[in-house]
């Protein structure tokens, strides 16, 4: 084996322990001869560096803190220094105020009309103006000339803008006037036109039911006139009603409008009178259900078994059962009848009508009463001459009877 020309030196490695960090130190202080080493320890070394970072934290804040409530400071000044001038603004502004109320005051005191109210707003604003003056002499930073020189500016402005104001709001009325009036004018244009439709349409139904009415009154005295009887329904009615509409002469409206409202007026004033003579005519059904069970006329008498004159209509219901006053009136027999009638109702209606109700069960009325349109007046009942439970009804005209069909068939034109 062939050795090589080359030699290596062998060298010793020394492995180095790697120290942790801020580990145990020791300090040696040489004097005279002597030595004296002084040991600092791991924990020795963190308090100590735990004590310069607070105290760097501590020099970084109050630092902060200084340089911060300068800043604060100078905020607080330049706000109060805003609020003074905005204190000196408000008190110029209702000293200025004040001093232009006590000119309207002036003004208008010989008007009368709302002195009162004013007077009242002035001794506010007075003693908002004292409280004011109060405040200024107390503070020393406030100056009078500077608030007083305000004063004088701000009622010289208060005067321009209500001028300024007042002038355009004259030109806009002014403008806007003519267009105004045409507007007025076709608006009650449009108006009339509608009151004419409106009243047209009261005129009709007014007289178809005027018409009504009149047929209603065909039918009644065609059954008096078989007694030679004629009812008037304007006998009795108030000659006041007679009158005519007629229309104010001032009115300022249009003569078709002029003439509308006279006929529908006059139409509407013929029906008041027709009702109020309707209103003493007993119409309609006395007993709500009910079975008619005898006639009007000659019929065979239940009783003696022969032909005898019946005065009225025989209802028959069951006991008990409501009978209402067809029409008002005057409660004029409300007694037992010993005739046959048993309890017996007559009712006096006024323009000649009465109304008898005969064989009740029980009496709610008595003699003298007034009673009013639908009241109840009995119940259905068989006293006296009876055969079973039953109402007799009866209808008089100036003291002579006449079918009560008539007028049971023509429905009421009362309102309960």
């Amino acid at each position: 084996m062939r050795k090589s020309k080359y030699k290596f030196k062998r060298q010793k490695v020394q492995y180095i322990e790697k120290k942790p960090f801020l580990a145990d130190k020791e300090i040696i202080f040489r004097n005279g001869g002597r030595a004296k080493v002084f040991n600092i320890s791991h924990r020795l070394q963190i308090w100590f560096l735990l004590l310069i970072a607070a105290i760097f934290c501590w020099s970084g804040y109050n630092y902060y803190a200084y340089h911060h409530s300068e800043r604060v400071i100078n905020k607080k000044e330049r706000e109060l220094d805003k609020t003074r001038d905005a204190y000196i603004d408000l008190m110029s502004d209702v000293s200025a105020l004040q001093n232009n109320l006590k000119d309207v005051v002036a003004a208008v005191e010989d008007a009368g009309a709302g002195l009162n109210e004013l007077r009242k707003y002035k001794e506010k604003a007075s003693i908002v103006e004292d409280k004011i003056k109060q405040i200024t002499d107390s503070e020393t930073w406030i100056d009078a000339d500077k608030v007083e020189d305000k004063v004088t500016k701000k009622e010289a402005l208060i005067q321009k803008d209500i001028a300024v104001k007042e002038n355009t709001s004259l030109r806009e009325k002014i403008s806007n006037l003519s267009s105004t009036l045409e507007n007025l004018q076709q608006t009650v244009k449009g108006l009339e036109t509608a009151e004419i439709a409106i009243l047209d349409k009261i005129e009709k139904m007014s007289g178809k039911e005027i018409e009504d009415i009149k047929k209603s009154l065909g039918q009644i005295n065609q059954s008096l006139r078989k007694q030679k009887q004629y009812f008037n329904p304007f006998a009795n009615v108030p000659k006041d009603k007679d009158s005519e509409y007629v229309p104010p002469e001032n009115i300022k409206i249009s003569k078709e409008l002029k003439d509308k409202m006279s006929a529908t007026f006059n139409r509407i004033g013929q029906l008041d009178k027709y009702k109020i003579a309707m209103s003493a005519v007993p119409l309609g059904r006395p007993v709500y259900k009910y079975r008619m069970s005898s006639s009007f006329g000659n019929r065979s008498d239940p009783l003696e078994k022969r032909i005898a004159q019946h005065k009225g209509v025989d209802f028959s219901a069951s006991r008990g059962s409501r009978i209402s006053a067809p029409a008002a009136g005057k409660v004029m027999i409300a007694e037992y009848n010993h005739g046959g009638y048993g309890n017996l109702v007559e009712i006096s209606h006024g323009n000649g009508f009465v109304t008898r109700y005969a064989h009740l069960h029980k009496m709610y009325v008595r003699k003298g009463d007034y009673v009013k349109f639908n009241q109840a007046i009995g119940e259905v009942g068989r006293t006296g001459r009876a055969t079973g439970s039953h109402l007799h009804y009866e209808v008089l005209y100036n003291g002579r009877n006449v079918n009560p069909l008539t007028f049971v068939n023509i429905p009421s034109m009362n309102k309960s």
